[in-house]
């Protein structure tokens, strides 16, 4: 099986690995807009390999990354799309609007739990996918992401400070942090349940198989009763799974 340097460029950052026999190892991150390709001459020639499969929802970019792995003489990159084998149909009616993110997660999802199942991302926003066994990627779910609600309530209040989600199993705050923290977690805990009880009504499946990725995924369902496979890495194997199938 080949080695493929598969990487995910996201808003802010950008996280690099390779895929093997189904597997994610080496990986690195660094900012989606770097400043001198030498700083990932590390992360993007740490083996030899055989393709580049590249998710990107920032377009502007792309030709940037385009050039330096070029440079690093390095197979020309493909850019994951809809209109790849994805191993999983899409029904969805402006398929080229759903990010190329969502599209490895599905893909990854469909592999790892098989349908129906849902994929939930939580990074800067909170994503929710949704694949039905005989339509496949349907559609999804977006709320925001933790990042956004600290950050909201930073903004939007005088007294109240700007925080990061950390571990607290008290449920009553007894200062200011905490207070936000136990919200965070039990508001998020609460909207992710509900979401997730809505969409097993639909699909009239309890439990409904759940995979999720994202900084904050472990936050969220650490001592949960919310069964779920955690996976850190599924953008990337998600990305990997897109080259097996089109390279």
């Amino acid at each position: 099986m080949n080695t493929i340097l598969v990487i995910d460029i996201g808003n802010t950052s950008t996280s690099i690995g390779y895929f093997r026999n189904g597997k994610v190892s080496g990986v690195g991150r660094c900012a989606s807009r770097f400043k001198t390709q030498e700083e990932l001459l590390p992360l993007i020639s740490a083996k030899p390999v055989d393709g580049v499969v590249v998710a990107s929802v920032v377009p502007p970019v792309n030709a940037r990354w385009k050039k330096v792995l070029k440079a690093a003489g390095l197979p020309k990159p493909l850019f994951v799309t809809h209109e790849l084998e994805l191993g999983v149909a899409v029904d969805y009616p402006k398929p080229e609007r759903i990010g190329a993110d969502r599209l490895a997660n599905a893909a990854a999802a469909v592999r790892l739990l098989g349908t129906p199942s849902v994929v939930c991302d939580f990074g800067t926003a909170l994503t929710f996918d949704i694949l039905d066994p005989q339509r496949g990627y349907i559609g999804g779910i977006i709320c925001p992401g933790l990042p956004l609600m600290f950050d909201y309530l930073a903004e939007k209040t005088a007294l109240l400070p700007h925080v990061a989600p950390s571990k607290t199993k008290a449920v009553v705050g007894r200062n200011t942090e905490q207070a936000m923290q136990i919200g965070a977690r039990l508001g998020y805990r609460g909207m992710v349940r509900e979401i997730l009880a809505a969409l097993e009504d639909d699909f009239g499946v309890d439990p409904l198989p759940v995979c999720c990725t994202g900084g904050y995924a472990g936050w969220i369902f650490k001592d949960w009763d919310v069964s779920a496979t955690i996976d850190p890495k599924l953008t990337l194997r998600g990305v990997g799974i897109i080259g097996e199938l089109n390279l």
